[in-house]
């Protein structure tokens, strides 16, 4: 067969150099109602059966790619930078916004300056979310006392808590602003300061994996392009399962997949370089971040 990614993306598994035929690609998900326009057309039955999928929060996918349990998934964009040497970006996919993202919000009992001193837990669930928190406390001099918990309702931070990190279903869920006297959208803040989009998430793949199939690697991120494809033109009906998930009505839904990004356009890698420099600069992480993006088999599997 002339070009493998197309017999993959057409469901066709190409036997491999035994008589077995090929394993199948591990792609990770995220489970949060986020990601739900990317994989709209694999979850409505165009899932090849090459494919097997994985849900589970951010900070786990990312250590499921790193121990070599996923070849492709997305992860957090603080992971990233940690794992640089071994993964690959696949371009034009992100989970990002430029502005209120509505589900990543930092809940307080004291006003922002205020916190130098204080306890602000963060949540353990997303490794990007928690770097930018520290980021946009350090860049003002703010040097909390940091702790990691789970906090899903205002009745997870006990009294002498100054502050805490809400991610996901739960920051949508829950009528922060009711129990406390400041809560503040990460990406609302990161837009203020710097004018720039933010990237919480990014899909990535394992090098060694790139280099050795780089036709199934082309081949899966043809296939969620394709379905992210049909569930940007079909919001309307991701919206019923989303508001009976999260308990919010639709009107607040639709408000927040219109405030996410899903591509990976030059603003948005420069919203990302503008964040690995603050983490470098900041020392919350060691080394400056190179992005190495996937290119394919015709170009090699990777490049800068």
């Amino acid at each position: 067969m002339k070009n493998p990614a197309e017999a993959y993306t057409r469901g066709t598994v190409p036997f491999g150099t035994g008589a077995r035929p090929a394993a199948p690609v591990r792609v990770g998900r995220i489970s949060y109602m986020n990601v739900a326009p990317v994989y709209y057309g694999l979850d409505h039955g165009r899932r090849p059966g090459w494919m097997t999928m994985t849900s589970a929060p951010p900070s786990a996918l990312n250590g499921m790619l790193a121990a070599g349990e996923l070849d492709i998934s997305p992860v957090s964009s603080a992971a990233y930078a940690r794992h640089q040497e071994d993964w690959l970006v696949l371009p034009d996919l992100s989970i990002a916004c430029c502005g209120p993202v509505m589900s990543v919000l930092l809940v307080s009992r004291h006003p922002f300056a205020s916190l130098h001193g204080r306890k602000v837990i963060l949540t353990r669930d997303s490794a990007t979310a928690a770097a930018l928190t520290r980021c946009l406390l350090a860049s003002e001099g703010i040097h909390p006392r940091l702790a990691t918990g789970r906090v899903r309702t205002a009745a997870d931070l006990p009294e002498e808590t100054g502050a805490a990190l809400v991610i996901g279903d739960a920051a949508l869920r829950e009528p922060w602003a009711a129990g406390f006297d400041h809560v503040w959208d990460l990406g609302a803040l990161w837009r203020d300061r710097t004018g720039l989009p933010f990237v919480f998430a990014l899909w990535a793949v394992r090098k060694s994996f790139a280099d050795e199939h780089p036709d199934r690697v082309a081949a899966v991120l043809a296939e969620l392009h394709r379905s992210r494809r049909e569930g940007l033109c079909r919001i309307c009906r991701i919206l019923p399962e989303a508001s009976d998930r999260l308990g919010i009505s639709r009107e607040m839904c639709r408000e927040y997949y219109d405030r996410l990004r899903y591509s990976l356009d030059a603003a948005e890698i420069e919203g990302l370089s503008a964040f690995f420099a603050r983490l470098y600069r900041e020392k919350i992480i060691s080394r400056p971040v190179r992005l190495s993006f996937f290119r394919g088999a015709a170009a090699g599997s990777h490049a800068a």
